[in-house]
Order: C-alpha cells, then structure tokens, then sequence
C-alpha cells in the first residue's frame, strides 16, 4: 500500500481530479469494513461511508507520510462512525428516531446466524460509543490492541480500560437475552 499511498497523497498534494477515485480503490474496502464492523446491518451504511470518504478528501492533504495513511483513514472512518453514534442517541433521546432492529439484509449464512448477530448488534446499540468501537475493532474486526488504540485517537492503556468496560456490561446486558447467554455459556465451555 505504501506506493500507492505515497502516489494519492502526490495526487492530492496537486490537487489532481483523479484523487477521490484512488482514494476509494485504495482504502474503501478499508472504510467499508470498518463501519460495517462497528454499527452491523445499518441502514445508513453507504451514507456513513460517503461521510468518511468526504471527510478523507477535506483532510487528506495533511497526511504526511505514506505509511500513516492506514491508520489515519482508520481514525477518520472511527471519528465520523462515533459522532452518528452519538446523534443517533440524541435523537432516540429526544424521540426523533427510533431504534434500529431490522437486520434481515445481514450477509449470515441461517436465520439462528442472523438473529444472533441482531441481538449482538442489540446489545453493543446500549454500550456508550467510546465502548463499542473498542470492543467491536478488538472482537468483531479482530485487531491488535495497539492498532484499535490507533484508531480510536487514545493510548493503549485507555483502550484497554474501554475494552474491559464494555466486556462487562456487553456481558451483564446479554445475560438478560435467553439466546445471547446461552452462546455465551457455550463459547466458555469450549475455551
């Protein structure tokens, strides 16, 4: 990547037309897959990601390095997921939105699959924002520690303290779903 990355910040340096499209081939799976991560089957995905993408072009020029440009899309597609997190609970606080639940396009393979990532989804919509976003990079999205530290913009240390948090309120909150706490029961006796 660093090659094609040390070419779209030339690009973008000379602010040549060609910049959004390489932009897009060269991270949007990256975006895509991030936000999927983070918020599930979500109505508003490609919006989400049309938000990153126009937020990456506005601050792309101060990219520096080739080889920091993974990580600061990361952190961009993180700040604008979080930020519709936040609207997304004032605006179900002050009644203008309601809760999302329908997951019927979630790409899972059985309806027990599908009902199952749904009630997940279900349980990480109540975590705080800071919260879920560590919790769903570290267990959903499977990165290293030190790269979802990266792109929530916080120290390791911090990012541990996130985790551990959500961890324990993930878990008292899908005790209370029949179906969460029996995968749960299940996933300890198989460790």
């Amino acid at each position: 990547m660093t090659a094609g990355a040390a070419a779209l910040l030339e690009l973008a340096r000379a602010g040549d037309p060609r910049t959004g499209e390489v932009l897009f081939d060269l991270v949007g799976a990256q975006v895509n897959r991030l936000v999927w991560r983070v918020l599930g089957a979500d109505e508003d995905h490609d919006d989400l990601v049309q938000e990153v993408f126009v937020a990456l072009l506005a601050g792309l020029t101060r990219v520096r390095e080739a080889d920091a440009l993974r990580g600061w899309v990361a952190a961009v597609t993180i700040n604008t997921v979080r930020s519709e997190i936040r609207r997304r609970r004032v605006r179900r606080w002050f009644g203008m939105q309601a809760a999302p639940d329908d997951l019927g396009h979630t790409p899972t393979a059985s309806h027990e699959a599908r009902e199952l990532l749904g009630r997940t989804y279900a349980v990480l919509g109540r975590l705080p924002a800071d919260e879920r976003i560590a919790f769903a990079l570290r267990f959903i999205d499977e990165q290293p520690l030190g790269d979802v530290a990266a792109a929530c913009s916080c120290s390791l240390a911090t990012v541990k303290r996130r985790i551990s948090a959500a961890q324990a309120r993930f878990r008292r909150l899908a005790e209370r779903d029949p179906m969460l706490a029996e995968h749960l029961r299940e996933l300890e006796v198989q460790r």
